[in-house]
């Protein structure tokens, strides 16, 4: 299994639980508006995003792992979690992808 990233590293890296629950609903939500989430990442959505959350393969279709392999460790970089910003770099990432 591979782990994008958790909630819990963020937080123990000194992110507050806010910003951090903030982050992971955008990505869940936003995954599953471009059909990105299967069943298990749905699941998690349906129950609700929370301290816990961890964004890996197992959450995700093929296509969704794709994109997240090329461009998760990016968004993070360019974006520091920053969650107004992250909605804009996210949808560049993808039309990039897409192309």
């Amino acid at each position: 299994m591979k782990i994008f990233d958790k909630a819990a590293w963020q937080i123990d890296n000194g992110v507050s639980k806010e910003t951090v629950i903030r982050h992971f609903t955008l990505m869940f939500n936003w995954l599953n508006d471009k059909g990105l989430l299967n069943a298990d990442g749905k699941e998690i959505l349906d129950i609700g995003i929370g301290e816990d959350a961890s964004l890996n393969d197992r959450l995700v279709t093929d296509e969704g792992a794709d994109f997240l392999n090329k461009y998760y460790d990016d968004l993070i970089i360019e974006s520091e979690y920053n969650t107004s910003v992250e909605q804009r770099l996210i949808e560049e990432k993808y039309n990039e992808f897409k192309k």
